[in-house]
């Protein structure tokens, strides 16, 4: 089955296989060529090229969980953004 929704941020998706199974990512930014999350449990940073997230969703590698509301959302996305200022 072909997911054709776009992606918006404040989705949650479980991630069913591979190096991040077990992990929820939260979409908090999505640019022309990559969608970058917050990865939870360990907090991390994520960027998937736009098109393997897709892949990802269509193969159920990835399935969608909820859409987080925005009082939660302001929380994941400051912890994101200071990630990426310690990275930098």
């Amino acid at each position: 089955m072909l997911d054709k929704r776009n992606l918006k941020k404040r989705e949650i998706y479980a991630v069913n296989h591979g190096d991040y199974a077990g992990q929820m990512f939260i979409i908090v930014e999505i640019d022309k060529a990559t969608v970058n999350c917050l990865a939870v449990p360990d907090m991390k940073c994520v960027k998937v090229p736009k098109e393997v997230f897709e892949n990802g969703r269509n193969t159920d590698i990835i399935s969608y969980v909820e859409l987080l509301s925005r009082d939660i959302f302001k929380v994941v996305k400051a912890q994101y953004l200071k990630n990426e200022n310690i990275n930098n």
